[in-house]
């Protein structure tokens, strides 16, 4: 758009901050491009991949004595859902986002702020916490009583033996490079080429889909038809882990909702 080399944005090199004050002396984007909110929208589409990762591949805990375990869905809860949607650009134009762009302009909200809305995780450090509004926010979402008394509950059962543990993530279960990267997360923009591919020259002429990951894939060969009655999607989700295709039981009844959409 701005007749600039758009392959700048797969370098992994890249300072997006030090971009955008770039598009700022531009006289053509400054015209055209929204630029007054791009530190916000940086720290938001960061988060929302941060949500997709976990949703895709997986967060694990990591204790002080470096022991690791799958993390569950309570304890990466946050009340905006991210992983629920994919991003459409320009994202002010989002039904999702209106809400969040709503309380940015009215200057209730940064983008530190998305990260401080994890219910259990401290958006600084990545460890996991109890915050004030923890157990509010799960009597809301989970059905659960809100008091300090609750035994039982769901921050009982799943969050609170992991207080102090770390959220971390592999990196050798992502595709490799931002192109593969963002082509996994439904990111590709139609001027980008596969870095492979630049010197030929071969533009992407069509936006492909999401990749699945590979317990989706696995999850769609092995049950073609969907969820099968007999069985709740944490058993499914039990098999597959033992089989080492780690994933939640929260993904399959989402991959399960998509194929019944589809069909």
């Amino acid at each position: 758009m701005l007749d600039e080399n758009p392959q700048v944005a797969l370098d992994e090199n890249i300072n997006p901050k030090k971009e955008i004050l770039s598009l700022s002396n531009h006289k053509w984007a400054r015209k055209k491009l929204s630029l007054s909110s791009s530190n916000f929208e940086i720290e938001l589409i960061a988060f929302w991949i941060m949500n997709r990762l976990d949703e895709d591949y997986g967060a694990v805990l990591c204790s002080s004595a470096g022991n690791l375990l799958k993390a569950n869905h309570p304890i990466l809860f946050h009340p905006d859902q991210f992983f629920y949607f994919f991003l459409e650009f320009p994202l002010r134009d989002m039904t999702e986002l209106l809400a969040i762009f709503k309380e940015f302009d009215a200057k209730r909200m940064s983008g530190r702020d998305l990260w401080d809305r994890y219910c259990c995780i401290d958006g600084e450090t990545g460890v996991v916490k109890q915050k004030n509004q923890t157990k509010r926010l799960f009597a809301n979402y989970f059905g659960q009583s809100p008091s300090d008394e609750c035994d039982g509950g769901v921050f009982d059962q799943y969050v609170k033996p992991f207080i102090g543990w770390y959220v971390v993530f592999d990196p050798d279960v992502y595709p490799d490079g931002y192109y593969d990267t963002f082509e996994a997360l439904n990111l590709l923009n139609k001027h980008w080429v596969k870095p492979e591919q630049e010197n030929e020259q071969q533009p992407i002429t069509k936006k492909r889909g999401p990749k699945p990951s590979p317990a989706k894939r696995e999850f769609i060969a092995r049950y073609p038809d969907g969820l099968p009655d007999e069985l709740s999607a944490d058993a499914v989700a039990a098999e597959l882990t033992e089989d080492g295709y780690p994933i939640t039981g929260r993904s399959i009844q989402n991959y399960d909702r998509e194929r019944k959409v589809r069909k």
